[in-house]
Formats: structure tokens, sequence, C-alpha cells
């Protein structure tokens, strides 16, 4: 591997049990296993995914609110303390510089989360915006692990290592719990649309003793979870599970020319906010005019595998691209999504999707493209 590339505390863990690539600047494990055996573990079991490489940013100061509101469009004057939201940045024309998750931890005290391919340009941007603002801006992502705990076993492992049922804090809520005895922010949000939670634990550094520690902790995962059926998780599973969900990921269905509105992420974007944000006036004209293009979701009827950059056709011309796609193992068929002329198709349509030459059919459908009362945080067996 290129020694330019960053790893974190667990690399070395994930190097003697895993398939270890390239990603966004890191060297990350795609799998440990097989792919598809551990996106199931999360939608039946639980699994747990190394996600250090992101950003963890702590915002802290009397104007820190508002400070984060000239930055980002979800309302943050309406996050309690404990509680998140997942947000986005826009540029001035309205396009996304990244999509995030946001929590209040304390009354003037906050952590944004965001990718990691980002994390450079957003930590650039806070700082040009901070002048005119009482509050400090803080990067401390090579001192705290992060750990997504997923799945609908996840949070009986985390009451577990609690000693207490942790299911006492509700979803989009972020608290400070000691995890078998590892002092952590237990945040109840995810990127697989299971149950669950991101946990970025404390005093993690990367030094020796601080690997030490974060595989430590990793392994107390892995062993406390044995009774659950956990399985360690790659970049694979997470990009699978993320796309049965029918989540946006950045570089693909968000970036610096789209919108939130015409990724159709409208919880992410709240109007009646002050200070208005970065981006404002053109996502409001946006969401009451209308957008060129719009996201759409679908699932093949014919057999084949969409990818991203794929045309989508209706009628044998090409009406839009693909953003992302891939096999969804719980359907056992290909699923993605792209961006199309609004009101050219609604679901229960049949498309079509140009697969290197091979024009292949697809219906379009809804996300998550899971049974929600089967699989995911709503699930109802």
């Amino acid at each position: 591997m290129n020694n330019n590339f960053r790893r974190t505390q667990l690399y070395e863990w994930h190097k003697e049990h895993g398939d270890v690539i390239p990603f966004a600047g890191w060297e990350m494990p795609v799998r440990y296993t097989d792919i598809r055996e551990e996106h199931m573990a999360v939608r039946d079991a639980v699994g747990i995914f190394d996600t250090s490489h992101m950003y963890r940013f702590f915002i802290e100061g009397p104007d820190a609110a508002d400070f984060l509101q000239t930055l980002t469009t979800n309302n943050v004057h309406k996050l309690s303390v404990n509680d998140g939201h997942y947000s986005t940045c826009l540029n001035e024309n309205g396009g996304t510089h990244d999509d995030l998750m946001l929590y209040r931890v304390g009354e003037e005290k906050y952590i944004w989360v965001t990718n990691a391919a980002n994390g450079p340009k957003i930590w650039k941007h806070m700082n040009a915006h901070t002048d005119d603002f009482e509050v400090s801006v803080n990067d401390r992502s090579r001192e705290i692990i992060m750990v997504a705990v997923q799945g609908p076993k996840a949070v009986a492992l985390l009451s577990k290592l609690a000693g207490s049922d942790v299911a006492e804090y509700s979803r989009f809520t972020a608290n400070r719990v000691k995890l078998a005895g590892f002092d952590t922010y237990l945040c109840r949000t995810g990127y697989t649309g299971e149950d669950g939670g991101e946990l970025l634990v404390l005093d993690t550094p990367l030094t020796e003793n601080g690997k030490e520690r974060a595989i430590s902790f990793w392994n107390t995962l892995l062993k406390q979870g044995k009774e659950f059926g956990i399985k360690p998780c790659g970049l694979g599973a997470r990009d699978s599970t993320r796309l049965e969900a029918g989540f946006v990921l950045y570089g693909h269905e968000l970036d610096e020319e789209t919108s939130p509105i015409e990724a159709r992420i409208p919880y992410a974007v709240k109007f009646k906010v002050d200070p208005h944000y970065i981006g404002y006036d053109v996502v409001k004209t946006q969401k009451k005019e209308g957008v060129e293009r719009t996201r759409i979701g679908f699932e093949m009827i014919d057999r084949g595998i969409p990818r991203e950059g794929y045309d989508i056709l209706l009628s044998g011309s090409k009406i839009g691209v693909t953003t992302s796609g891939g096999l969804s193992p719980v359907l056992n068929k290909g699923i993605g999504m792209g961006y199309v002329p609004p009101d050219t198709v609604e679901e229960g349509d049949t498309v079509e999707i140009d697969i290197k030459g091979r024009v292949r059919k697809a219906k379009v459908t809804k996300w998550p493209f899971y049974d929600s009362t089967e699989y995911g945080a709503t699930r109802t067996d």
C-alpha cells in the first residue's frame, strides 16, 4: 500500500483479519469473510464497522448554535441537549459540501461527524466562518475512534456492555455512557437502516496505548457479541446496507452540484431557521418552484447488476444516469438509484438500465428497498 494512506487505530486488526483496500485516502477493510454474509449479519443479528476514518469536529462556545445554523440546513436551535439530527452543509449555489450528523452534547457543545473524503474541506469551511462568532472548532478525529454497532440485536449487545437497558435512549440521541468500562458517546444513529448506535470511544488516540485500547474495545464487542451472532463488517457491507436502505452517499447521490432538494432528503432541510444558512435562498426556491432532476430508486426486473454511471432509459430514450447500484442480498436482485427529470416516471413504472451495452428492464420503486415490516429499525416482527 502507498505510505501516504492514513490508518485508523484498528488498522492492525483489520490487516490481520480482513481484506484492506485504499478508500478516500485511507487503508480500510472491504470485508473479512463474505460481503453478503456480513450484510445479512446486520439485517438479522448485529454487525460492527470501524468508522474512525470519518471526521469528528467538536464545536463549543456561546455562539455555537448560531454558528452551526449558518453552515447547516437542519434546525440547530431545536436540538435539545443529548439530541442529534442528520443535516447537510451547502455552498452558495445550493450544492452540497457534505452531509453530516450533528449532536448536541452540552448547553454550548456540539459534535459534527462528517465524511472521510470531505473532512479537510469542511474543516477549512468552518474555520473560514468563525470570525463573527464566539466559538471554537476542534478536530478530535485522531483522539477518538468511532465504531458503528448495527442490527436488530445491537441494542441487546450495547445494553449488556452498559449494564443497563440502553433502549431508554431513543433514536437520534447522543449520551455519555460507560460501555464495558470505556468512556463513550453512544449516538443512537446509523447508516444501515437498522437499529443500533454509533460509538465515539474517548481516550483512544493514535498512539500505541490508544491503539491497544481501541483494539481491546473492538475485541470486547466481538467477544460479548458472540451470543448475538456478531460479525465484523467492512466497507462492502456498509455500502450494500446503506443502498438497500435508500441512503445517499456523498460523491454519488450528493456532490457540489447537487442539492438536498434534488436528492430528496427533505428531512435534512428546514426553512424556518434564524440565521439563514449558506445556500438558503437557492434551496428555498427549489422547494417552491421545483428542480430539473430528482432522485429515484429502482429494482431490476431482468437479470443484471447496475452500477454507477449507467444510462437510465425510458422507451429506449435516455432520461438519466445511475448514481449507485449493486446486489441486494435481501431481495437477491440488483437495485440502484439515479437522477431523472421530475414527473418523468413514477413508482411502479418500467425503465431500462443500460448495463455495459445490454438493456435490462427495471421497476421504479421507493426506498428502503426491503420490506420495512421485516427489516430495518421500524420492523414489526
